[in-house]
């Protein structure tokens, strides 16, 4: 559907440029720009040290879960039913609230989507900023995405609403 939809809009784009008298038109590569931007290697390094910091705090939450397991085998043997079970408990506990903190940090929702949210919300600011910029300088009709199709376009070349009328005729 993705591909139908760049299609008909480069044939939107071919139609109009054969009654346009100058219809200016490029693309970019919006991978390429963010994994070359200095701005996007500062906010990865910024990020990085982030996820260091929470794999750290994870990997000393499995540390004190192996000593308090070694602790609990050598005991074993002298501790009372109760205190075995409480043991196992602390440990139980200890395992749960590490699972808890990975979901929390890496989880679908969780720091590190929103961290990396707020470490790369100023920058596409940036690129749009910059597309808007050279569009209009350049005066350039449309910009494509070669990744996702238009990225700006003058609003007179916009035909939804014709389009729409014509389907709902």
């Amino acid at each position: 559907m993705k591909k139908f939809i760049i299609f008909l809009s480069f044939m939107v784009v071919f139609t109009i440029s054969l009654t346009a008298q100058t219809l200016r038109i490029a693309y970019i590569d919006s991978y390429k720009i963010i994994s070359e931007s200095n701005d996007t290697r500062e906010a990865q390094r910024i990020f990085q040290v982030d996820r260091d910091n929470w794999v750290s705090q994870i990997d000393d939450m499995e540390a004190e879960i192996v000593r308090l397991e070694r602790e609990l085998e050598t005991r074993r043997l002298t501790l009372t039913e109760s205190g075995r079970r409480e043991a196992e408990e602390r440990i139980t506990t200890r395992m749960r609230e590490r699972q808890q903190f990975i979901e929390r940090v890496f989880g679908e929702t969780g720091l590190a989507a929103t961290r990396n949210n707020e470490l790369m919300a100023p920058i596409m600011e940036k690129l749009r900023l910059a597309i808007d910029k050279i569009a209009v300088e350049e005066n350039y009709s449309i910009i494509f995405d070669a990744s996702s199709g238009v990225v700006w376009a003058q609003e007179r070349l916009d035909i939804t609403d014709q389009v729409i009328n014509e389907m709902n005729r």
